[in-house]
């Protein structure tokens, strides 16, 4: 019986033995199998790049400007009147119609009135005439019997001398010599008034004849006739209009400008940029700047003269005005490329696809662009959509660039910086 308990004991401790064993040695199984085949944890997801659209810095022209409007005026114009007033015989030219200086008629006044006061004024004349020549003949009539009167005296005084004549005889004589010598002076008097009156005679002539002169008028300018006012019958008088003509060869762009720019304004230095309707003209310089500010608007008048304008910029028409103070060459970025970090601006400049957050100091802005005085150089690729999603170092995406002058942002990286 003994033996048969130890038997017993024997077998359930080798069971024991050999299940330890066999645990130990699925644990060092499974410790192998999870150092060749690690649990499946959570990695942090990939960098998302950004979609922008970029463009770049370059070399533009910047110029700051005052934009306005104006209108076009004729230099050279003449308001016609009647030089001589009264009622209008005849309008010979109409609106459009072109004239030329001193030789087109324009109109004329009381053609029959001045006429016969010419005619009047030429007959004056004649009688004066005739009163110089009959005065003249006296003068010769009195000279002659003085003359005579002088030889009787000499005569009679040889008679005296001899006892021939009486005393009372020669002073008779003597007495009558120095009447005719009076006369003589009194004729040839007679005389000086007959020519100054001839001589009135002659200028009112001669005023008569300008009036009627004047009463037709010709055209003081050559150009075209711009206004009527006064037709046949009407009464024209002294500066009182008749016709407009304005020459249409020389205008001038006349504007007005706010005082604060007065001293940045020069003329024959200032450029002024003229479009008139669909007509855009060259660049002019400054003609005229107004030597005072008018007390009311704060504004001066500043004007810019065109030879031989287009056929259709014309007196009256509406001219829009762009006054250049300041232009110089610089770098420059689209506005959409400038944003606001805070207070400062800035632009996100592309490297190696990614952006740099760039402060930059700005100057003019012409035509779309910013002057970036400090900053980025000319050729740099900038960010133009999209800066919300941006900061410093993001990574980006290009969809799309953006080329005033139609080349790549790689072209603009190896382009030369032109002097300036």
């Amino acid at each position: 019986m003994a033996s048969r308990g130890t038997s017993w004991l024997v077998g359930f401790g080798i069971l024991i033995v050999c299940g330890a064993a066999v645990g130990v040695a699925a644990w060092q199984a499974g410790k192998g199998a999870n150092n060749r085949h690690p649990v499946a944890t959570s990695a942090p997801a990939e960098e998302q790049a950004v979609g922008v659209v970029v463009g770049s810095a370059e070399w533009r022209e910047f110029r700051q400007a005052v934009k306005t409007s104006g209108s076009v005026y004729a230099v050279h114009y003449a308001l016609v009147s009647a030089r001589i007033p009264g009622t209008l015989d005849a309008v010979y030219v109409r609106e459009g119609d072109r004239v030329e200086a001193g030789k087109t008629k324009l109109f004329q006044t009381d053609s029959l009135k001045l006429a016969k006061a010419l005619a009047i004024a030429q007959e004056n004349l004649k009688v004066a005439e005739a009163a110089l020549r009959e005065k003249e003949a006296l003068k010769e009539k009195t000279l002659v019997a003085k003359e005579q009167a002088e030889r009787d005296l000499k005569r009679y005084e040889e008679l005296l001398a001899a006892n021939g004549v009486s005393r009372q005889t020669v002073e008779h004589q003597r007495a009558l010599v120095q009447q005719l010598a009076a006369d003589l002076k009194h004729v040839e008097t007679l005389i000086d008034l007959a020519r100054a009156q001839l001589e009135q005679a002659r200028l009112s002539v001669g005023i008569a004849e300008k009036d009627l002169s004047d009463s037709l008028v010709y055209a003081p300018i050559s150009g075209v006739v711009e206004e009527r006012y006064r037709e046949p019958g009407e009464m024209a008088g002294a500066g009182t209009p008749v016709l407009k003509i304005s020459d249409p060869t020389v205008v001038e762009i006349r504007v007005h400008v706010p005082q604060e720019y007065y001293g940045s304004l020069r003329p024959g230095q200032t450029q002024m940029l003229v479009r008139v309707g669909a007509r855009e003209l060259p660049p002019q310089p400054v003609s005229y700047k107004a030597p005072t500010i008018d007390l009311r608007s704060r504004t001066f008048e500043v004007r810019c003269r065109i030879q031989s304008p287009p056929e259709d910029v014309v007196p009256g028409a509406l001219a829009d005005v762009t006054i250049i103070l300041e232009g110089r060459k610089g770098v420059g970025v689209p506005l959409d490329a400038v944003v606001q970090a805070g207070t400062s601006p800035v632009v996100f400049a592309v490297e190696n696809e990614r952006v740099r957050k760039v402060p930059v100091r700005l100057g003019l802005r012409t035509d779309g662009y910013y002057e970036v005085l400090e900053g980025i150089s000319a050729g740099t690729p900038v960010v133009l959509s999209g800066q919300g999603r941006l900061d410093d170092g993001t990574r980006i995406r290009i969809l799309s660039t953006k080329d005033t002058k139609a080349t790549t942002v790689t072209e603009r990286l190896t382009r030369q910086e032109p002097s300036v």
